[in-house]
């Protein structure tokens, strides 16, 4: 097992280091969310929700990865500089940002449809956009020693799976946006947070996996 992954798991869900500054990130994520339903946002409430949940269980499988490899996981997040590590890929920072990510994609999004930016519809530039974005903060992170990439194919320079990663994720809510009815995005906003605790407790304090 490498040695970031040891480091990830003894900080795993350990209190010891939470710091004060995830208060005002809180605050920051419950403003943004009280701030679109003010505005009856559904859709970005909804699918800020569903992203949010989606990503944990995508963070549940990254763990799994460690479990059944006995090396590392595809991404990993130490722990040392963090307030607290969920999963061994995943700490409350990044949480934050996800819990936020769905509804900055919808914002982003033009009403027009059909519009083309740079010659491209904005369904493709502006998800792609922010997917590539994601990919050159999370290489930052890397290069830092924030963030770790222990598998040869993951990883500086082969990052095409990580872009491929990103890019469907806010491609696949840009599309989700467009074509959900509503009364859907509700149903999903309800079944995946819904997994996603599921998934934990199996995962976690029966199986005793992640």
């Amino acid at each position: 097992m490498t040695e970031s992954s040891l480091q990830a798991l003894d900080v795993l869900r350990k209190t010891n280091n939470v710091q004060w500054y995830i208060v005002p990130l809180l605050v920051l994520v419950i403003y943004v969310y009280v701030n679109e339903i003010e505005k009856k946002n559904w859709s970005a409430v909804l699918l800020g929700i569903s992203a949010s949940a989606g990503e944990f269980i995508w963070e549940m499988f990254n763990a799994c990865v460690l479990h059944f490899s006995g090396h590392a996981p595809l991404w990993g997040t130490p722990g040392g500089n963090s307030s607290y590590v969920l999963y061994v890929g995943l700490n409350i920072e990044i949480i934050f940002f996800f819990a936020m990510a769905g509804v900055i994609l919808v914002k982003a999004l033009p009403a027009q449809r059909n519009l083309k930016i740079l010659g491209v519809p904005n369904r493709i530039f502006i998800p792609t956009c922010l997917g590539l974005l994601s990919v050159g903060v999370e290489t930052l992170l890397n290069r830092a020693g924030l963030l770790t990439w222990d598998w040869v194919w993951w990883g500086w320079p082969h990052v095409w799976l990580i872009i491929c990663a990103y890019c469907g994720f806010f491609l696949f809510l840009a599309w989700c946006h467009d074509h959900f009815s509503l009364r859907t995005k509700a149903y999903t906003a309800v079944l995946l947070p819904i997994a996603a605790i599921c998934c934990h407790i199996v995962l976690t304090d029966v199986l005793g996996w992640i």
